[in-house]
């Protein structure tokens, strides 16, 4: 089932659960000028490209004020091999009753 914002919560002027519970404060409900009062150096991004096409969503990114992007290049991202670490994980074959194999 799709996400309808909590509309029983958001009905009520209160904010979805997953705003309202979320650890680390990444996601975040409310209005633009909340959101740049808690980031001044930062701005919102909804722009976000695939390939040659261009698709503006309702959803936004916060990236630092100055020199970023007026989009973001989602498959470019996908194309740059080697960013960050690499990350090995062993795969150990195991039976259901947890009993490795």
């Amino acid at each position: 089932m799709k996400c309808d914002m909590c509309y029983d919560r958001t009905s009520v002027g209160k904010k979805p659960m997953c705003a309202t519970v979320c650890p680390s404060q990444a996601l975040f409900y409310g209005t633009a000028e909340e959101i740049q009062a808690m980031r001044p150096r930062s701005r919102p991004l909804n722009a976000f490209r695939f390939g040659g096409q261009t698709i503006t969503t309702r959803v936004r990114m916060m990236f630092p004020r100055g020199g970023q992007p007026d989009h973001l290049d989602v498959l470019a991202a996908m194309d740059e091999g080697g960013v960050g670490r690499l990350i090995e994980l062993a795969v150990i074959a195991g039976d259901p009753f947890g009993e490795v194999t």
